[in-house]
């Protein structure tokens, strides 16, 4: 497995950094709600969705402007395996590159997939280059940007659950400001949710629900509020608040706190 010391820790570090309030507090609130209420109507359009290829028309509509044009939902079957097939919960790839991977039995050689099974955090296509020595891994990325996927994100979902799973989006070229791949990531595992409702085998999965504090503070991290000033106001310590946040995006199966929000609205624990 290759080895990514940035991939999978600070990937959304400026971004979860700017959220919690330590950088730009002055237009937190603002930018925050203009990038929430991009999110949620593009969550909207993804939950009406009624169909696997409607899920994925909706989440690359979302994010193509920022370049990423090819996008895959997928649980992640062992590498011996050898094959992605009967795992696939969404597809959208490229066709000629999908029947090329398949074909060539890339699964089983995929540096990608090698590193979801066991990171927590997005990391960066490049990343995974970056660092490689195996030449049958580094076949498949080669190969990749022979389709056109030159860059991408892979967003590791993993899940007490049941087995790992991934949504990879990549493209050409595309955009890596902090506040989109805040946006890509938290629409890409919202896709994921929507799809597995839709077509995966782990429907009817018990959910945990907030407590009445982490509605709170989740309620006033999404009016734009900093952990700081959150702190102040329920006069109680940053290092709780954060505590609670940590806490909330543990139950809640998101990986930032932009995510966190939407899905809390989503399960109507708090509103806006």
């Amino acid at each position: 497995m290759p080895h990514v010391a940035v991939g999978a820790n600070s990937f959304i570090l400026s971004l979860s950094q700017y959220i919690e309030g330590r950088e730009m507090p002055a237009v937190h609130g603002s930018v925050l709600q203009h990038q929430l209420t991009q999110i949620f109507e593009a969550t909207a359009l993804i939950d009406r969705a009624s169909s696997a290829a409607e899920i994925i028309r909706q989440l690359r509509k979302s994010i193509e402007r920022h370049g990423y044009a090819a996008c895959l939902v997928t649980e992640l079957p062992r590498q011996d395996t050898g094959s992605l097939d009967g795992h696939i919960l969404v597809n959208g790839w490229p066709g000629e590159w999908y029947d090329h991977y398949m074909a060539a039995g890339h699964y089983r050689h995929d540096p990608c997939v090698a590193l979801c099974r066991g990171a927590i955090g997005p990391f960066l296509w490049r990343d995974v280059h970056h660092g490689l020595t195996n030449g049958n891994a580094r076949r498949v990325m080669d190969e990749a940007k022979e389709f056109g996927l030159c860059d991408g994100i892979c967003i590791p979902i993993q899940d007490a659950f049941g087995d790992p799973a991934c949504v990879t989006v990549a493209g050409r070229e595309i955009d890596l400001a902090p506040t989109v791949r805040c946006t890509v990531h938290a629409l890409a595992r919202h896709a994921y949710s929507a799809a597995e409702r839709l077509v995966g085998s782990s429907l009817g999965r018990p959910r945990q629900k907030l407590s009445q504090r982490e509605r709170e503070i989740l309620q006033w991290v999404a009016g734009g509020k900093t952990a700081w000033e959150v702190s102040r106001i329920l006069g109680i310590s940053e290092n709780t608040v954060t505590t609670h946040l940590r806490n909330i995006k543990q139950k809640l199966s998101t990986a930032n706190v932009v995510h966190a929000i939407v899905e809390a609205f989503r399960r109507h624990e708090i509103e806006l």
